[in-house]
């Protein structure tokens, strides 16, 4: 039973709810056995072939089904209990991975089987995606929904600094195998914490063919003003942003000069950078409306990303990269709450699935942008742009795309809900 009495103030706050904690700590290990299953998938392929191609193809093998198959597990996630689809899929996910495991360790793993493996456990966990999604305003409720998410990133940036770290010693002692296996493992967590959680019963609804439901979700973000406007936001925001990722490595070994050390340090300074946004949000938020939190935000990405373009010291970057961590944070958090709450129960599923694809659109279309531009004008003259097209755009969208926190909605055929 949620503690629906607990002080909602704080940044962890959701923690106090023990199904949300269970599934927390659940996460972060399934988290972490995810980033340590791609690093070993990758150094399992160098180790069965010369192919440059086929190195590469393990992260396209990864990457492909959030891209073809986003919108389906938001329907499946409104369709089928999400309770029981987050079981499924991740006892699917343990039996691939425990599969390519043994498969590695007896020394009978070709690419086809590592791709494929990788392909199927990527399938099987954005299935789950929108259900973990959806399922997080039921076990925090709307008060605490902008800290879950905020835990919920610090659980994906712990995540990312730890997986990589743990695989590489894991791979050192006993090969990429054991690392298949530990991952296998983690999903049992997940399952165990779902299992112990007792949603109330969803209202019936009449079945509808799968195509039909993914186009009610579709048409229903599109026609209601609040959701569209926030949908289309976090895909410029995202856009935008990519700019960092896309040239940071540049900058890291060409400007600062650093290895693989120096840039593990700039990444855990975004990851710090988060964590203490995670902190601040919730008595910014309490003071301040969302569109002045959003803007700020923007402003301390841009001050984080103008800092790296001007610093030539590897200490500079680390404090640009914590200011530019806490503003992406910033901007994301508000959004992506703002939007969620607004979903209503029957929706959570695809509305958290649309929300996902205009992220990755935006991500997807800016890396490309950033890097052309990058090529014609320079990496410091690039981010120096993206520094200026940040603020335009939170300034522009605060009037054309201005955020409304009532859920003005529509439904299906036009009339207000």
């Amino acid at each position: 039973m949620l503690e629906v009495d607990a002080p909602a103030d704080g940044p962890w706050a959701p923690l106090r709810l023990p199904v949300y904690r269970a599934l927390w700590i659940a996460g972060l290990v399934s988290n972490i056995g995810t980033f340590m299953h791609l690093v070993a998938a990758g150094w399992a392929m160098t180790l069965v072939t010369d192919s440059d191609l086929l190195v590469s193809l393990v992260q396209t093998s990864w990457a492909v089904p959030g891209f073809l198959l986003a919108l389906h597990a938001g329907a499946f996630a409104d369709m089928i209990d999400r309770r029981r689809l987050i079981i499924l899929t991740q006892v699917a996910a343990l039996v691939v991975a425990g599969s390519m495991g043994v498969l590695q360790i007896l020394d009978q793993m070709p690419p086809s089987a590592l791709l494929a493996g990788t392909f199927l456990q990527s399938v099987a966990l954005t299935l789950a995606a929108p259900a973990f999604m959806a399922l997080t305003p039921e076990l925090v409720g709307p008060r605490r929904l902008s800290q879950a998410l905020g835990l919920d990133s610090i659980s994906r940036n712990i995540a990312q600094a730890l997986g990589p770290a743990v695989a590489g010693l894991v791979i050192a002692l006993s090969g990429p195998g054991a690392v298949f296996l530990l991952d296998a493992a983690s999903f049992i967590a997940v399952v165990v914490a779902v299992r112990g959680y007792r949603p109330a019963p969803r209202a019936a609804s009449a079945p509808q063919a799968l195509a039909a439901v993914i186009r009610d979700g579709v048409r229903h973000v599109a026609r209601a003003v609040a959701l569209r406007r926030l949908a289309i936001r976090l895909a410029l925001m995202s856009g935008v942003s990519s700019s960092l990722a896309a040239l940071l490595p540049v900058v890291a070994t060409k400007r600062l000069g650093v290895g693989s050390a120096g840039f593990g340090m700039l990444a855990a300074a975004l990851g710090l950078g988060s964590v203490m946004a995670v902190w601040v949000l919730p008595r910014l938020r309490a003071v301040a409306r969302p569109e002045r939190t959003v803007f700020l935000a923007a402003l301390v990405w841009s001050l984080g990303v103008a800092l790296l373009v001007v610093g030539d010291r590897l200490w500079s970057a680390v404090v640009a990269m914590v200011l530019a961590g806490a503003g992406s944070m910033g901007t994301m958090n508000v959004l992506f709450s703002t939007y969620t709450v607004q979903l209503e129960e029957w929706m959570r599923g695809r509305g958290s699935a649309i929300a996902m694809l205009m992220v990755w659109l935006g991500a997807s279309i800016g890396a490309v942008v950033w890097g052309a531009t990058a090529d014609a004008v320079g990496v410091r003259a690039a981010l120096l742009v993206a520094t200026v097209v940040n603020i335009v755009v939170a300034l522009v969208a605060r009037g054309l795309l201005h955020i409304t926190t009532a859920p003005a909605l529509v439904d299906v055929d036009g009339a207000s809900a």
